[in-house]
């Protein structure tokens, strides 16, 4: 018994430590540099797009179908995928930023969760494991309840249009349909 004790002890142990050790360090927001002139030009040529098991070029994801906004998802506001995905619009690219959770957790769990949020979707979504993409937008905020919504203007300048949230514990325990209506009103009443 006592053996068995150990033993428990020291694996929840082990992985506390390996979760912690994995952690991505926090950026000094002092030394974050605000590029005030966002544009298309600024990303990178290629992303990680889920379930498309590997890259897509820029050109092809925003040029080619002529996609005007950005929605940048945080934790809990991923609980918006099932329900938008269901209003068919292909004007719109989502990113994923889960650029704050520890490595072993996003190769464990959120990358397979990520394929199941976004199965069977005409929207593509850029899995922002890295942070890059929401530095490029300038995006400092990363409370799990948040989501910000861009708009890409036809000379590729980028704008923020509003800052929305979910409530706490939306992708964990789900939403309502009265909620899931609700903020997806809320959401697309920002894309006109």
């Amino acid at each position: 018994m006592i053996n068995t004790l150990k033993i428990v002890f020291l694996g929840i142990v082990g992985f506390g430590l390996l979760v912690y050790l994995t952690a991505p360090e926090q950026e000094n927001k002092s030394e974050i540099v605000k590029n005030t002139d966002l544009n298309t030009s600024l990303f990178p040529s290629h992303f990680e797009v889920v379930g498309v098991g590997g890259y897509v070029k820029k050109y092809d994801l925003f040029k080619k179908v002529d996609r005007k906004y950005i929605i940048v998802l945080n934790h809990d506001s991923l609980s918006l995928v099932e329900p938008l995905k269901l209003k068919n619009r292909k004007d719109i690219v989502l990113v994923a930023n889960i650029s704050k959770t520890p490595w072993f957790i996003k190769k464990l769990a959120v990358n397979g969760k990520l394929e199941e949020l976004n199965a069977n979707s005409n929207i593509p979504m850029i899995n922002d494991t890295s942070g890059k993409f929401t530095k490029l937008l300038n995006i400092n905020d990363d409370t799990q309840t948040k989501y910000f919504i861009f708009k890409i203007q036809d000379d590729s300048s980028i704008i923020k249009i509003k800052e929305l949230e979910v409530k706490e514990g939306a992708l964990e325990f789900g939403i309502t349909k009265e909620e899931s209506n609700k903020y997806i009103s809320e959401l697309l009443l920002s894309l006109k």
